[in-house]
């Protein structure tokens, strides 16, 4: 059923002078302690958080329904059968809300041990809460689980399924120039998708990217970061770009600010936008920026893990908008 542990970063999309960061961090802890009072058959903390008039679905095409009566139930059923919460992960959250009701949005997966026996599940939840007298309640949820080869939507319009469509050999004689990012300085909202291992689309999470020249010009400072109200600005990718007025490339180095190797790569400019590859340990990542206008581009990227013989095709996708210079 449910619960939380903050995984790669809670991405939580706010309306502007709707939110502080405050309330995102009360909902997160509320969806927090439901799921984990249901797992422990707390009917304390159930009670509290549950109202009488609760509700929740799961299933897609068919939904199965139950009450408060029914949830409560199942919570007692799973701790008589003896099954013990081993893991719970939550990855691209997004909280929208307003006033005095939220609607948080996320991709769940839990695992139950039951002696030698442990299971798995995951898939998508969507929970609504409701404040009363300062505090959160869960009055309703649904929840569909993953099927397998089951495919998300895909959040972003792209032109094609064709995946980044660079070529890697091109880096050893593809030129670009001081001016190659220039139309990308400042400051960006971004709309992130994932592919997952399985094939399947991930919960697509905002966040914030930004551009600044350094110096003369030739190096080039971006972070690319989630939104997440709980981490500090500083806490995001940051990649540095140096270009190369000998080979007529940038040269770029990325490190992630909790640490961790560095990414080393080359970008470049072609006739339909921004090249580059980068070297994830033995993972090489080739990417696009395309479609590029003053107040919007597109982005994607394709992975292989054997060298680039082969290709596991738009593992990562990304529509940004400008919101500053």
């Amino acid at each position: 059923m449910k619960t939380l542990i903050a995984a790669l970063g809670v991405c939580v999309a706010l309306p502007l002078a709707a939110q502080t960061p405050t309330t995102a961090q009360q909902l997160i802890a509320a969806r927090d302690t439901v799921w984990r009072a249901w797992f422990a058959n707390d009917t304390v903390l159930l009670r509290r958080f549950i109202p009488q008039s609760a509700a929740a679905a799961e299933g897609r095409e068919t939904l199965k329904w139950s009450d408060r009566g029914t949830i409560f139930a199942g919570a007692h059923q799973i701790a008589q059968s003896g099954a013990k919460l081993e893991q719970l992960d939550f990855t691209g959250t997004q909280i929208d809300a307003s006033g005095n009701s939220a609607m948080v949005r996320s991709r769940f997966r839990y695992i139950v041990r039951r002696g030698s026996s442990v299971d798995t599940s995951a898939g998508i939840a969507a929970e609504v809460f409701v404040r009363e007298k300062g505090h959160w309640l869960n009055p309703f949820w649904q929840l569909e689980y993953d099927r397998p080869g089951s495919l998300a939507s895909r959040a972003i319009d792209l032109p094609d399924t064709l995946g980044a469509a660079v070529n890697v050999a091109d880096s050893l004689k593809a030129l670009g120039t001081i001016g190659d990012y220039d139309a990308l300085i400042g400051m960006w909202e971004f709309t992130f998708q994932p592919r997952q291992p399985d094939g399947s689309l991930g919960i697509p999470f905002k966040g914030h990217w930004t551009f600044e020249k350094k110096g003369d010009g030739a190096i080039i400072e971006d972070h690319w970061r989630p939104d997440n109200p709980t981490t500090p600005m500083g806490s995001s990718l940051y990649t540095y770009r140096v270009f190369d007025p000998e080979q007529k490339v940038w040269r770029l180095v990325g490190a992630n600010s909790r640490g961790g190797g560095l990414i080393p790569g080359l970008t470049w400019s072609d006739p339909n936008g921004r090249s580059g590859i980068e070297w994830y340990g033995n993972v090489l990542v080739r990417f696009r920026y395309f479609a590029l206008t003053p107040t919007r581009f597109l982005w994607r990227q394709d992975q292989s893990r054997d060298g680039g013989k082969t290709w596991i095709l738009d593992t990562g996708v990304m529509e940004a908008k400008r919101i500053g210079k």
